[in-house]
């Protein structure tokens, strides 16, 4: 019913159109959507203004503001497509136009387009260094980092950061090390580029520079919660666990919402004992980053050392929908059906584990006693030897009592 309405009310304006004087009211018309549109933004009603936009549109297609409203309503709506859509319309009306290259540029880099995010960012730097009429930047606007800057000359650092990052992002490491190094050649003190050099140096194995550009960034802006956070990662070996545990509870205090920084101080506790407060960590950590496999398993093998298979299945089971391909989600899903004594099941999660990873030594010890469970005598022994050959060592004893 909804799509015949729609129908006819399109027939209707195009009936309505075609009546009117050219170049007069349809021009009238599509400002007046324009404005609504502007003010329905202004009030944070951005679903609202979107609609007028659309309407300003298909009125008047060149409408070179309702586009770059538009795709920054999209933008906040959660519709980048269609932002990069409205993006590349501006582009093509005006090939200079500063704000709607960098922030398809932006949105590219966002949705892991990294060639076409470096296509447009060199562009940017082959454009004259004119003023430019940001207004829209001054209004809720995605944060990219330069939502208020207005001129090629003062976006240029963060025109090389980003370079810097889609290098990063495609594993050209020395070529991401040059262009942060440009971004900081003009902007010297943004702790922001020096954490992305430093997470770059770490990449490559330069842990002195990287921990070098951490300080730097801590003088700068000593309340930077990245900084800290990838500081007391590389300090970790030096640090005491309850060193630790003030360390990230500082980062925490400071950025609630930082997922990795609760994984990191439920590893401090775990490691210092204190299992309960590890496991409230990794709620928090769930909480903030719910799409991260990594941190489902994690709590999926404290549930295990707290004795709790069922809680440890659900969660290592969470992990495995997320990323089918982790060995060690699938291995310690196979230990928590053998607490609940499903062997059968526990073996085919290690067979799992042991397609993912074919020299996995405690996938295959595991295996073994899981079958020895089974009294599958003859398959045991052989998954212990192979552990035993695999490296595994301490496995000698369980073949002499259990392969007598």
């Amino acid at each position: 019913m909804w799509q015949k309405r729609l129908l006819f009310f399109s027939i209707m304006m195009v009936v309505c159109l075609s009546a009117w004087p050219q170049a007069v009211k349809p021009k009238k018309i599509a400002e007046s959507y324009f404005r609504q549109g502007e003010t329905a933004f202004k009030k944070d009603n951005l679903m609202l203004a979107e609609a007028y936009y659309d309407s300003c549109i298909f009125i008047l297609p060149t409408h070179f503001q309702a586009h770059f409203s538009r795709a920054i309503a999209r933008e906040n709506t959660g519709y980048p497509e269609g932002a990069i859509s409205d993006y590349s319309v501006l582009i093509h009306l005006n090939p200079e136009f500063t704000e709607a290259l960098w922030s398809r540029a932006v949105l590219h880099y966002r949705l892991q387009h990294y060639d076409l995010a470096r296509q447009d960012l060199y562009t940017l730097l082959r454009l004259p260094e004119v003023e430019t009429n940001a207004v829209y930047f001054q209004q809720r606007y995605p944060d990219n980092g330069v939502s208020k800057v207005a001129t090629l000359k003062t976006m240029k650092a963060q025109i090389y950061n980003y370079l810097g990052m889609v290098a990063k992002k495609l594993t050209q490491y020395d070529q991401a090390l040059e262009h942060f190094d440009a971004a900081l050649y003009l902007e010297p003190d943004n702790a922001d580029i020096l954490v992305n050099r430093a997470q770059t140096f770490e990449t490559v194995g330069n842990i002195a520079s990287a921990k070098k550009d951490l300080q730097t960034a801590l003088s700068v802006q000593p309340d930077n919660s990245l900084a800290k956070y990838n500081l007391a990662r590389l300090q970790e070996k030096s640090a005491s666990y309850n060193e630790l545990i003030d360390t990230y509870s500082s980062i925490i205090q400071a950025t609630p919402a930082f997922p990795e920084a609760y994984a990191k101080r439920g590893l401090a506790r775990m490691n210092n004992g204190d299992l309960k407060g590890a496991l409230s960590d990794y709620d928090s950590a769930i909480l903030y980053g719910s799409e991260d496999p990594v941190l489902w398993m994690n709590r999926g093998i404290l549930q295990l050392k707290s004795d709790n298979p069922d809680e440890a299945y659900s969660d290592l089971s969470k992990a495995i929908g997320l990323r089918p391909d982790m060995e060690n989600a699938w291995m310690n899903r196979g230990n928590a059906l053998m607490k609940l004594k499903r062997y059968e099941d526990a073996v085919r999660n290690y067979d799992m584990a042991i397609m993912y990873y074919p020299d996995f030594a405690m996938a295959f010890y595991n295996r073994g006693i899981a079958r020895y469970n089974l009294q599958q005598k003859a398959e045991a022994c052989n998954d212990i030897k192979k552990a035993i050959n695999l490296g595994m060592e301490q496995a000698a004893s369980t073949l002499r009592k259990m392969c007598k």
